[in-house]
């Protein structure tokens, strides 16, 4: 049962070494999330906010790891973070809307990061194919 969402994973893979989550969805498709990724876009309250205003620029993120993953219910995975950070769940409609848009989002996250006067370690994009 999927409480709605039209997306299920059929298997979740950290691969550690190279700093990301793979997730197989029940239509065949996969992606690869960096962690670095999916902290940046954590959808909880204090990163995300409640509004798009009230959203912070998480920054700085280019070594977490994830420590943990856990399910919650059959909608969602906790992420907990090598930073500490352990508030975002992430449903399946977060994580697939992720995946199909990675490459926008991504981008806009890196100017989000311009316009505030910030910028990553390095200019190597995350974002990984699946394989």
């Amino acid at each position: 049962m999927s409480y709605g969402s039209q997306h299920i994973p059929t298997e979740i893979r950290q691969k550690r070494a190279e700093r990301v989550v793979e997730i197989t969805w029940d239509s065949g498709e996969r992606f690869s999330y960096s962690m670095e990724y999916l902290r940046v876009r954590c959808p909880c309250a204090k990163c995300a906010g409640h509004t798009p205003e009230e959203a912070q620029l998480v920054d700085g993120k280019q070594d977490v790891t994830i420590t943990a993953i856990t399910p919650v219910g059959h909608y969602a995975v906790k992420l907990v973070f090598s930073d500490g950070h352990d508030s975002g769940l992430y449903s399946w409609e977060t994580l697939f809307e992720l995946g199909v848009n990675q490459n926008a989002i991504w981008e806009s996250y890196l100017e989000e990061l311009r316009l505030a006067g910030k910028r990553r370690k390095s200019n190597i994009i995350p974002i990984v194919p699946a394989s």
